[in-house]
């Protein structure tokens, strides 16, 4: 798809001025432009600027006589019918799908369903599974805007959590959640820290309700091998709040502070706690948004996947989306950010495997902050995957951590794989409406549709597609006479 901007074009904004372009990001969607004025680049979106000479997009060509790419496989064939159950309640789970992706939204169930071309990258990732419970894994998927990095987190996500593994999952940006403030990357991925077998409870709350109806005593002797200087106090705490007539606001507040909630001080929560409990000896450390602490947080998650590990799961997968935020940080947050994936990477392979040295490694806080060791146990069990686009800066980051058999790069999608997309929605669309029979006038132009539209940018991934082809398949079951002219009016917008 070619962008309607290159690196050195010359643009005005109507707020900011001239300037020329740096870089594209996001698929050429925002560049990061150079204003006359200003000493630093400014992120714009691409329809909000102007030039002597805007180039047009070419037009899609409709793809007559195409064959396969000789590096692409043919898609594998997924029988709908296989996967659901039969019966009504196989119709329940199927109109289930269809409503999500109706509102452009990926549903967890039935994700082989909508997962087409990903046989090789999926075969990569058991294989890196395969190794989590020996120690841990790590893998960087590199992919163009609109290639599918944030679907292929999603099938890792389930697949992980069906071999076992706790799932914490962040979208990493340039303000909110930057990989230069490793306590609001913390706070994200376990906020959203998904289990295998409670679906509709994320957080740490289950882990800890999980320890306490296990007993894990050597968690709490101090000296014992599982003494973590976070988790030992919060479980102790966390138990003795557990009973219905203790105080419900303060065991909230307990969890907020362990999931680094920037409201709650160890300082005021400490103390309330030794009153409501009678404990004595558990102290409460500071959780706190300084940048130079990435190390305290690869100690935290190291543990939870320790503990999870110890309550019969098989470890923790830790997901990076929008990695590729990276190179919209300043020249110090880079450096901040280096130590968040250098600690990580290190979490989960083991500091023997990285280029990434965690013993000189920069470490923050107080002295008792950097006597945590950024490693909790020899063996964690961690996943830890990162999903980029390949922008030079973010790539080099990791590049300099991690060795080159770590990256892969997705394997781009073609016709043929549109096609088998749209089959399988079909499949699904008929086994909710039985009645529908237009199918063999949409089921071929449907693909060549979304194929154009992939080309063209109109789709900029693969929740857009589905969406797509679910309204398609609407307007075709109530409006079935006008297929034919609404396929040429689609075509005609996309070539146009």
């Amino acid at each position: 798809m070619n962008a309607p901007w290159q690196p050195g074009d010359e643009v005005f904004h109507p707020a900011y001025g001239r300037g020329r372009v740096n870089r594209l990001i996001r698929g050429g969607r925002y560049l990061l432009v150079l204003f006359e004025g200003r000493r630093l680049l400014s992120q714009v979106s691409a329809h909000e600027l102007a030039g002597p000479s805007r180039p047009r997009l070419a037009p899609a060509r409709a793809p007559k006589g195409w064959t396969p790419r000789r590096d692409s496989p043919p898609p594998a064939r997924v029988s709908v019918e296989a996967l659901l159950p039969r019966g009504v309640s196989g119709e329940h789970q199927a109109l289930q799908v269809l409503e999500a992706l109706r509102v452009g939204v990926a549903p967890r169930q039935l994700v082989e369903l909508y997962t087409v071309g990903r046989e090789r990258e999926m075969a990569l990732v058991d294989a890196d599974l395969d190794q989590v419970p020996g120690g841990g894994a790590a893998r960087v998927f590199l992919g163009d805007y609109g290639a599918g990095k944030t679907h292929m987190l999603e099938c890792i996500e389930e697949r992980a959590l069906r071999r076992n593994l706790l799932v914490a999952r962040v979208t990493l940006d340039e303000r909110e959640v930057a990989a230069s403030h490793p306590r609001r990357v913390y706070r994200a991925l376990v906020q959203n820290l998904a289990y295998p077998d409670r679906v509709d409870r994320p957080g740490l709350e289950p882990l800890l309700e999980a320890a306490c109806e296990k007993n894990l005593d050597r968690w709490l002797r101090r000296g014992s091998p599982r003494h973590h200087h976070y988790l030992s106090p919060a479980l102790a705490y966390f138990r003795e709040l557990r009973e219905p007539q203790k105080d419900r606001p303060l065991r909230e507040s307990l969890l907020d502070w362990l999931e680094g909630h920037p409201t709650v001080s160890n300082t005021e929560l400490g103390p309330a706690l030794r009153r409501a409990t009678g404990l004595r000896g558990q102290r409460l450390y500071a959780l706190q948004d300084h940048r130079t602490l990435a190390h305290l947080y690869a100690y935290l998650l190291g543990g939870i996947s320790v503990l999870a590990r110890d309550l019969g799961y098989a470890g923790l997968a830790v997901l990076f989306d929008e990695a590729e935020f990276y190179s919209l940080l300043s020249g110090q947050g880079r450096e901040f950010a280096n130590l968040l994936f250098g600690y990580y990477a290190a979490a989960a392979l083991g500091p023997e495997k990285v280029a990434f040295d965690i013993h000189s490694a920069a470490r923050g806080g107080h002295l008792v902050h950097r006597s945590f060791p950024p490693i909790f146990a020899p063996v964690q069990g961690i996943y830890c995957v990162f999903a980029l686009t390949e922008d030079p800066v973010g790539l080099q980051a990791l590049q300099t951590i991690l060795g080159e058999e770590y990256f892969t790069r997705l394997t781009p999608l073609d016709l043929e794989h549109f096609q088998e997309l749209c089959r399988r929605v079909l499949e699904l669309y008929r086994r909710t409406y039985p009645a529908f029979t237009a199918a063999d006038q949409v089921d071929r132009p449907m693909g060549e549709v979304v194929y154009q539209g992939v080309e063209r940018g109109v789709f900029e991934n693969p929740r857009q597609v589905l969406k797509f082809v679910v309204e398609l398949l609407d307007y075709s079951r109530l409006c079935r006479d006008r297929i034919p002219e609404y396929v040429r009016e689609l075509r005609g917008h996309l070539t146009g």
